[in-house]
């Protein structure tokens, strides 16, 4: 099991990888740079913050991989896919940083027809299970509470941005969709 979770982690790594710093697009138009970077800011923290207690680094070590880390390892898993498959239902508009394209079309398929951030939910369940596999309270909070934020602050900036861009068509459709699950 444990090699599931290190084969995930990995996964989830070179998607996001691939992703946020390989893949390039063409846009007319990049609405906000900054939030990125207070993501990964954030992101960042909580990692260090996380993984810096030395009873963590000890235990962590140590640990039997028992019935938290196989829901963790789980929980993980189902992050990922649903961040995959957000990128997919995108497609050519996915992008790392939130951008206009010339067509500028409001997405509504596939997991974005019931969420309007599938991505970013995705993302928050990952880090929600890394807590579960953890299992270190203080850890566990980190590693779960500061991308949380990230995300959280990632799409209110992104909503007003398409708020702007779409104006009523953005309303009704964040009226029949939540912002993450």
């Amino acid at each position: 099991m444990r090699y599931l979770f290190w084969l995930t982690v990995f996964a989830w790594w070179i998607m996001d990888f691939y992703v946020l710093v390989l893949r390039k697009g063409s846009y007319s138009k990049v609405l906000d740079k900054r939030s990125k970077l207070v993501v990964i800011v954030l992101i960042l923290v909580g990692v260090i913050l996380a993984v810096a207690p030395e009873n963590f680094r000890t235990t962590w070590r140590t640990r039997e991989f028992g019935a938290f880390q196989i829901f963790g390892t789980f929980t993980v898993l189902t992050g990922v896919i649903v961040r995959l498959l957000a990128i997919l239902s995108l497609g050519e508009y996915f992008s790392g940083d939130i951008v206009i394209r010339p067509e500028k079309k409001l997405i509504q398929r596939g997991l974005y027809k019931k969420i309007r951030h599938p991505s970013y939910t995705g993302e928050i369940i990952s880090f929600i299970g890394l807590g579960f596999v953890f299992q270190h309270i203080p850890s566990s909070i980190f590693i779960s509470v500061f991308p949380f934020l990230a995300f959280l602050y990632r799409a209110i900036v992104e909503e007003r941005n398409l708020h702007r861009e779409f104006g009523d068509e953005f309303i009704e459709y964040k009226k029949r969709t939540r912002m993450f699950i």
